[in-house]
């Protein structure tokens, strides 16, 4: 199908709704349930406890699983098959090890060659690790850090008796060793020894940087910024005897590991028609699931590039899908398998263009993005570490060190917490897509860090598994809503109880993916070719189908001011409102009128191949230049409008719930917004999957603000608003943790006795 012409294909309407009473659905099936809920508690202090290995070895751990665990996890985590063996200590025994080196070194048809990626003493930490890895790791289980608990058990965890944080930390950051001068937009850290969260600030103008008031403790330090070596630190924090410390920043050499992925697109060159198409083919396929600093952080040669393509060839969001691939140029034998089908059909001129921008022997004029300044340098960024669930403990790279490069994923695991939401009391719960033993929600409680599993189960006897979930929404009361399993799961936080509602047989797929509450207090979830509505007072069910059927599932979902409910179809480029008072159903075709700049970079062949293969029909793809790939849009139920992330055509659209007029907002920066959410003040914030930044826009002044998180490779699929206290969440898929933004006026970043 060609690419439409226009900004909005007229809307269409069709009478496609089914309301189902209450004693119909109980004669369909059972709909409203109290599931039996398991809660693992974790030991945070352990767990904050260093773990028994030199700092060789866990430099090593770092690096594996950074450059390693994706293809060769030692400790069972991945959720399929992995295209390399298992590695633990027998992999470097005696003369293995000799091999061993070869083979990181010079690579196989199958494995990247990492002599032009890592150094020498690199792979001297990697062999130091392997050595502490048992040969039964792989099927030794990895059981939660913490007690697990009965339903009746009542609230985890909890911070009665707890002091009020009162010890101050300050000081400033210059550059050089001795006298340079002030250094602005900085990232200072703190962690204290006993805990599983860390404190950051940015430094003003001037170099200085203040901490809001922290906990008595014994803290860790450090100072980093693009360009730099990190600066570290130890403090003894008391009440009575506040801290301040100066930190001197080095200049490096090569800063490639802590680049961005919208530094790393900006340094692409330009300069010709195939710099550009390549440049703009590289985006469209390789952000699709990551950052571009994931792959570019990398050196390697034309074969290991070609070696990186073909496994992401025969991959999905989930990890390597084995020896299941068509026969070379067959797509159509793919079966629907495959995500990304052009990555096979330019995965040649990508390797060689690969080479020859991250090659032994490329050089490229690296473009930084500005330090942070003003409102964006005086946000407090608090990151909370969550055990992965399989393993029980921390992540092993998390990104904190921007010197080790980003993280890459959760020990081969594509998944891992996917989205957050806070509750009146300002605590936090998440969702978890990946597969797992112990979590369907996970609950952090933000003033110790105290992090709690709820395991609601399906099925039974040895086919029993844990619900998943994806979603999670709140409704104006403050409870909270996911989606799990097709089915509606609902929790009362001031009791953590948990209860489901199923949707009648026939309505999609049941919930799934985004839940969320409109303005008059009804529930919507995506499903099948539609949305589903729900009316948790009378526990009415609706089913809104989509205005073009054969364009698959919803992905993005909200519900507006008005009580209508939106939502998109990503690679369908189509955004719907469906109306539950008449059933009638909206269609919109995301387009901005600059798009035909990127589509322009498409030759006449490229143009015929992704016709062939059904580009933007769904089953297909939408890896395209000009492609949009609406993600997960949010309302302003304070207003009346609605707002799509378009996460490929890096802009937001705004659309009036009432006239339909459609507008686009062009992001400031290189970079994929994934979920908006609009705060009670009408601002609007999107998470940027591919830069570790979030990005704020006015709508009344048209003004941006840029902030950055202070860990690189998080990787966020969702942000979160806390109207209550004004705070923005975004969970980190592949870091296991989730961040919460807090923001200070001028005089609240004022040292104590500063001019």
């Amino acid at each position: 199908m060609g690419r439409r012409a226009g900004r909005i294909v007229a809307w269409l309407a069709v009478a496609c709704v089914a309301a189902v009473a209450p004693a119909a659905l109980a004669a369909q099936q059972e709909t409203h349930t109290a599931p039996t809920v398991e809660r693992t508690v974790y030991d945070m202090r352990r767990l904050a406890a260093p773990p028994a290995l030199s700092d060789e070895e866990l430099a090593g751990r770092r690096l594996f699983t950074q450059r390693c665990a994706i293809c060769h996890d030692p400790v069972g985590q991945p959720l399929g098959e992995t295209p390399g063996p298992e590695l633990d200590r027998r992999t470097v025994a005696g003369e293995r090890e000799a091999a061993a080196r070869r083979l990181i070194a010079d690579g196989s048809p199958r494995m990247p060659g990492f002599r032009h990626a890592l150094r020498p003493a690199q792979v001297d930490r990697i062999v130091a690790y392997l050595r502490t890895v048992s040969d039964d790791a792989a099927t030794a289980p990895a059981g939660a850090a913490g007690t697990t608990l009965s339903a009746a058990a009542g609230p985890a965890g909890g911070a009665a008796g707890l002091p009020e944080p009162r010890a101050g930390l300050s000081g400033e950051v210059l550059s050089g060793e001795t006298d340079g001068g002030p250094l602005a937009g900085i990232a200072v850290s703190a962690r204290a020894t006993d805990r599983t969260f860390t404190t950051t600030v940015f430094t003003d103008e001037r170099g200085r940087f203040v901490f809001p008031a922290l906990d008595d403790g014994d803290y860790r330090l450090w100072a980093q910024g693009v360009g730099f070596e990190t600066a570290r630190a130890e403090a003894a924090l008391a009440a009575e005897r506040p801290a301040a410390h100066t930190f001197h920043l080095r200049a490096i050499d090569d800063f490639t590991p802590q680049l961005s992925g919208a530094e790393w697109l900006d340094s692409l060159p330009e300069d010709t028609f195939e710099d550009r198409r390549l440049k703009e083919i590289f985006r469209v396929n390789c952000t699709e699931c990551h950052s571009p600093s994931v792959a570019l952080h990398n050196t390697f040669d034309e074969a290991g590039w070609l070696a990186i393509l073909d496994l992401m060839e025969h991959s999905t969001y989930t990890g390597w899908l084995g020896d299941r691939r068509p026969p070379p140029g067959d797509y159509e034998a793919g079966g629907g398998i495959y995500r990304d089908r052009t990555i096979g059909y330019h995965k040649e001129e990508l390797a060689a263009y690969l080479a020859r921008v991250r090659g032994p022997d490329s050089e490229l004029d690296f473009a930084l993005q500005p330090r942070p300044t003003g409102d964006a340098a005086r946000v407090v960024v608090t990151e909370y570490d969550v055990p992965v669930d399989r393993l029980g403990e921390l992540a092993w790279h998390d990104g904190s060190d921007w010197s080790e490069g980003p993280g890459t994923g959760m020990h081969g695991a594509m998944g891992g917490l996917h989205d957050v939401i806070v509750d009146n009391d300002g605590n936090a719960w998440m969702t978890e897509s990946a597969g797992n033993l112990h979590r369907t929600v996970t609950k952090l409680e933000t003033r110790t860090g105290q992090v709690t599993d709820f395991k609601l189960t399906r099925g039974a006897g040895p086919r029993m598994r844990t619900r998943s979930s994806h979603g999670i929404g709140r409704d104006q009361d403050g409870t909270l809503w996911f989606d799990t399993n097709g089915s509606l799961g609902r929790i009362d936080a001031a009791t953590d109880s948990i209860d489901l509602f199923t949707p009648p047989r026939g309505m999609g797929s049941g919930v799934s993916v985004t839940v969320d509450a409109d303005g008059h207090g009804k529930i919507w979830g995506g499903t099948r070719y539609g949305s589903i509505w729900f009316d948790p007072d009378t526990e009415d069910w609706k089913h809104l189908q989509n205005v073009t059927p054969a364009d698959g599932f919803t992905y993005g979902m909200t519900g507006d001011a008005d009580g209508n409910g939106w939502w998109t179809q990503f690679n369908a480029e189509r955004v719907v409102k469906g109306d539950p008072r008449t059933g009638e159903s909206t269609e919109f075709i995301m387009r901005p009128p600059w798009m035909a700049d990127r589509e322009s970079l498409m030759t006449p062949d490229d143009r015929a191949f992704y016709e062939s293969v059904g580009a933007l029909l769904w089953g297909g793809i939408n890896s395209v230049p000009g492609a949009q790939a609406p993600r997960r849009l949010g309302a302003d139920r304070a207003g009346h409008t609605v707002w799509v992330p378009n996460y490929l055509g890096m802009n937001l659209a705004r659309i009036d719930i009432r006239t339909h007029e459609v507008t686009y907002h062009a992001l400031p920066i290189n970079g994929n917004p994934y979920f908006v959410v609009v705060d009670k003040d009408h601002n609007v914030w999107a998470n940027l999957l591919s830069d570790d930044r979030v990005v704020k826009l006015d709508p009344a002044t048209g003004e941006w603000t840029i902030y950055q998180l202070p860990s690189i490779g998080c990787e966020t699929r969702n942000i979160a608003v806390d109207d209550i206290r004004g705070d923005i969440w975004v969970p980190c898929a592949r870091t296991s943790r989730v961040a919460r933004l807090q923001f200070r006026t001028p005089a609240e970043v004022e040292l104590p006795g500063a001019p």
